[in-house]
């Protein structure tokens, strides 16, 4: 049974074995999850390529827009767990990338800044990440209007979901925000 009531293979359900029930429906779920991985995989490729990974792109990106002030502040921004970020901060510290800093008032809290190493590679990497969603943008279609449609439908499916323990979906993120469609 389906949390609609309706009988799994039922018009308006969703057969999980043979995808929707209605024909020509595709399903949302396996089809982002699927175009996400891909992308993704392409992307953390490319990241690679110019010596990061998605993980750290995405921490230099938090730090150098100035957000995260503390560690915790930092892991909430990405997303991932404290524990994970102290996993990759340290690899990131190995490298030269970042320097992580005690508060002299409150030694559990730490500072994280980026060395000249960890800009020049966050710039390296900002290069990259600027083509790659050219190449992304290029593919949905010639107007900026079509991307941010996209964007924001992307944003509300998220949205319409119920919060597990990700947070708030920021301000200013697709499907939060007030586009102009002129």
């Amino acid at each position: 049974m389906q949390p609609s009531g309706r009988p799994i293979g039922e018009p308006g359900g969703t057969d999980h074995e043979t995808g929707p029930s209605r024909p020509g429906l595709v399903p949302v779920v396996p089809t982002m999850w699927q175009s996400v991985q891909r992308v993704m995989r392409a992307f953390d490729a490319l990241l690679s390529e110019h010596g990061g990974s998605w993980q750290v792109w995405h921490i230099l990106l938090a730090l150098h827009q100035g957000t995260p002030a503390t560690q915790r502040e930092l892991a909430h921004a990405v997303g991932i767990r404290e524990a994970t970020l102290t996993h990759h901060l340290r690899g990131m510290e190995d490298r030269g990338l970042v320097v992580r800093t005690r508060e002299e008032s409150n030694r559990r809290v730490q500072r994280i800044e980026v060395t000249d190493a960890g800009e020049r590679l966050y710039q390296d990497l900002k290069s990259a990440a600027i083509g790659f969603d050219r190449t992304l943008r290029d593919a949905i279609g010639p107007e900026e209007a079509d991307v941010n449609g996209f964007l924001d439908t992307i944003g509300r499916l998220a949205r319409s979901v119920p919060d597990r323990g990700n947070g708030p979906i920021p301000e200013g993120w697709p499907g939060n925000r007030q586009v102009s469609r002129e």
